[in-house]
């Protein structure tokens, strides 16, 4: 079972992942800042949310430049009297806008929460994308059997309300589905009828 993860890139970013029993434990370094904390399964989201972004403004202009510096040497061995110092500049430009347009361009890779809340980022492709996908399979799975066990179980020192509210928590953190949800609600009042017959059954579903 691949319980952790490290991610290297060319920016000098390093981040670690390791699965732990009572949460994500997450590493970060970069040029400016590093950090380390333990994340509760309860803030682990199994929905995944990329974005792009970058300074196209630079990307444009790197092409335009480019086209110019292009334009210039054709002009010249045309015989129209460009120095070629001329469209090497526009060139040399060129090359370097398309450089800062590449350090700035970032590839978001997050896991988060419904809403979009809660985000994990993690660097795409790193150390490649099936070992990516393989990690968060694995956290998943490991974050829903531990959210299962601490909140899916009936307690009977907890009214019938409180545990039906457990199973609606579960369900809507996408750690079971409505059919799982409608069976665990029905053993909740068979149960509960059981250790208490004289008290009336509730009938709950999932709104």
């Amino acid at each position: 079972m691949n319980e952790s993860l490290v991610q290297k890139d060319l920016r000098f970013r390093y981040k670690s992942f390791l699965i732990t029993e009572k949460g994500l434990q997450v590493k970060h370094k970069s040029l400016l800042r590093s950090g380390e904390y333990l994340l509760a399964y309860e803030n682990v989201g199994t929905r995944i949310y990329k974005d792009n972004r970058g300074i196209y403004g630079l990307l444009f202009s790197s092409t335009l430049l480019g086209l110019v510096s292009v334009l210039l040497y054709l002009l010249r061995n045309d015989g129209e009297g460009v120095d070629s110092s001329v469209y090497f500049f526009y060139f040399g430009i060129s090359i370097i806008l398309l450089i800062l347009f590449l350090i700035t361009y970032k590839r978001n890779f997050y896991l988060v929460k419904h809403g979009n809340v809660d985000a994990i980022e993690f660097l795409q492709n790193k150390p490649s994308q099936a070992e990516v996908n393989t990690f968060i399979d694995v956290l998943k799975a490991t974050r829903n059997t531990f959210l299962l066990n601490k909140y899916g179980q009936i307690n009977f020192g907890f009214t019938r309300e409180e545990n039906y509210k457990n199973l609606v928590w579960l369900a809507n953190n996408e750690v079971i589905d409505n059919v799982e949800f409608n069976n665990m609600v029905n053993k909740l009042n068979l149960q509960m009828q059981q250790q208490n017959p004289h008290k009336m059954n509730f009938d709950f579903s999932l709104n």
